[in-house]
């Protein structure tokens, strides 16, 4: 085993909180970045109040670092329903819309990979089901974010690899946080919800080699 910060890696991958590591101070949703949305879970769980647009960001941007965590669909019927990073600068509806501007991640409605306002490809499908695990690389110094949903490959590609620093999207220069924004766009639903593990539980899968695991505050 090897540890970061409060967590081990077995042989098999996986990341365990280490016994009686101390860990770090994950990460939470900022309630001062809330629009048409609440929060609940500690924090962690961001849930659409209507259907106009809005959302939530994290309380910490980094600019520098290799962090990675997951996001899990509780229910999202907008159809560009965003999850990924964005900087301060950069809005809900902007992020939703698909305008020029510091952001990147995944539109869950339709599985298009989105960054910069423009699509960059795509990870086949809708990827807005319940249960849905969304996991996010972000290497600042490299200036690279990468994605992945459930097991699948990073960036729907089986060459690109964060622990390798191959393939991913150049995000536009900007302290970037994590993010997620409620679509007016489809068929937007009161209620949807989107909860992030920012390291405060142990992941889901894997964390990428020389990545940290969470997204601290």
């Amino acid at each position: 085993m090897w540890s970061t910060g409060g967590w081990v890696q077995d042989k098999s991958g996986w990341w365990r909180p280490a016994a009686g590591g101390s860990g770090f101070a994950p990460t939470t949703f900022d309630p001062g970045t809330l629009s048409n949305a609440s929060l609940s879970n500690g924090n962690l769980t961001a849930t659409r109040s209507n259907t106009s647009t809005g959302g939530a960001q994290s309380i910490s941007y980094k600019s520098a670092g290799k962090y990675y965590w997951e996001d899990v669909v509780g229910a999202s019927h907008g159809s560009t329903d965003f999850v990924g990073i964005m900087a301060a600068s950069y809005g809900y509806f902007q992020a939703i819309n698909g305008n020029t501007g510091p952001g990147a991640g995944v539109w869950l409605g339709g599985g298009q990979i989105v960054n910069n306002g423009g699509t960059t490809g795509s990870f086949g499908g809708a990827v807005n089901a319940p249960g849905t695990v969304i996991r996010n690389a972000f290497d600042g110094g490299n200036g690279k974010f990468w994605q992945a949903i459930n097991g699948g490959f990073w960036e729907n590609n089986a060459a690109w690899d964060p622990a390798t620093n191959t393939g991913g999207r150049t995000y536009p220069t900007a302290a970037m946080a994590p993010a997620v924004a409620f679509s007016q766009y489809g068929s937007p639903q009161v209620g949807d919800n989107i909860t992030a593990d920012y390291g405060a539980t142990p992941f889901a899968y894997p964390v990428p080699s020389g990545f940290t695991a969470g997204w601290p505050a």
